[in-house]
């Protein structure tokens, strides 16, 4: 099973890429780039570098730096929203989108998508985030199945797997 293990408020958040077989994140705002380890919920490195000259947008690649110097990551986000983080993972568990409904009272005349996360068996699911004043940028699993995201416009939830 996972648990919520942070959440940060990340103004400008364009796009995020876990590090190949790994739980670190890299995480591109409009106010710089950061890294986050996903298995325990920290933040480990923040710059307000300015990251466009080593993005690749045509790819929605961009090069590691500090801890991951010389890696190449693929980010999810603003820059390609037609492909997405995997859903789903060798286990069975599953992240779900709704479709946009009303919003909680007294803001039920805004429309939002919640996220799910559903394990085996698929019968139990659990709330993790909606978007509410900030649109979805990614959400997914990392490679190794052991953390998901969610990153929006303005926030990253992180979850992990429990011990």
């Amino acid at each position: 099973m996972y648990r919520h293990l942070n959440t940060f408020a990340i103004g400008g958040l364009q796009s995020v890429g876990y590090v190949n077989e790994s739980d670190m994140l890299i995480v591109l705002s409009s106010q710089g780039r950061g890294i986050f380890n996903c298995l325990t919920g920290e933040k480990i490195y923040r710059d307000d570098y300015d990251w466009w000259g080593d993005f690749e947008q045509e790819n929605s690649l961009i090069r590691g730096f500090d801890g991951e110097a010389g890696k190449v990551i693929k980010t999810f986000g603003l820059y390609n929203p037609n492909e997405h983080m995997p859903y789903q993972t060798a286990e069975g568990y599953q992240l779900q989108l709704t479709e946009p409904q009303p919003d909680d009272p007294p803001f039920e005349k805004y429309l939002v998508q919640s996220i799910f996360i559903s394990g085996p068996p698929r019968e139990s699911k659990t709330f993790v985030s909606k978007d509410g004043p900030c649109e979805f940028r990614a959400f997914g699993f990392s490679e190794t199945g052991n953390s998901f995201v969610v990153a929006s416009s303005c926030e990253l939830v992180m979850w992990g797997k429990t011990q």
